[in-house]
């Protein structure tokens, strides 16, 4: 089944969907449904990732050598 989903502008109440090329069904089902925007969402989205915890160079170095170790671990041996 192919589907295509796209968020488009109303214009003059209307939505006009282009097919590609390769689409050959002669009929479609069509749901609409309203995006929520919500005010200052990028903002907000910032100021998350922003707050979020950071590791210390101490502890990104930590978890570069517990990485490398349990990348020489083989299944086999399990």
């Amino acid at each position: 089944m192919i589907a295509i989903r796209q968020i488009q502008e109303v214009k003059a109440g209307a939505v006009t969907v282009k097919l590609p090329e390769d689409f050959s069904a002669k009929q479609v089902e069509i749901i609409i449904l309203p995006v929520e925007e919500f005010p200052g969402g990028s903002q907000n989205l910032q100021a998350l990732l922003l707050a979020a915890p950071t590791l210390s160079d101490d502890e990104f170095q930590e978890y570069e050598k517990n990485r490398e170790w349990m990348n020489q671990w083989n299944v086999n041996d399990f």
